[in-house]
This record gives C-alpha cells, structure tokens and sequence, in this order.
C-alpha cells in the first residue's frame, strides 16, 4: 500500500488540538501547491487566496447537500 501523503490525525476531532494538528499535516502539502502555482507563472498571495475561496465553497456546497 502507498504512504499517505497527509499524516494521519494524532488527536481526536473533539481535542482542542486537533485543528493545530490538521493545519500541521497539510503545512507541506500546501506549501507545495503554492509552489507549483508561483512555478507556473501565478502569484503566491493570489494562489493562497484562490485555495481560501475553493476551500470555503467545498464547505458550502457540502453544507447545502
């Protein structure tokens, strides 16, 4: 089987560390996409901001389903 390239959750989703813990295991995933889009020719800042926008629609449209 293939490594996991996100961590597993260490904690449990109702510790209070769990969100730090999260964010921990997808720092590097997400400072690679960032990356790769700076390397493609797109802005850094506008990047991260288009990943909140995607993010914050995904959550909706589950949230609406």
């Amino acid at each position: 089987m293939a490594e996991l390239a996100i961590r597993k959750p260490v904690h449990e989703v109702n510790a209070a560390r769990y969100d730090s813990d999260c964010q921990e295991a997808l720092a590097g995933s997400l400072d690679g996409l960032l990356a790769q889009a700076e390397a493609a020719g797109w802005d850094r800042n506008r990047a991260a901001s288009a990943v909140m926008y995607l993010a914050a629609k995904r959550l909706n449209a589950r949230a609406e389903s």
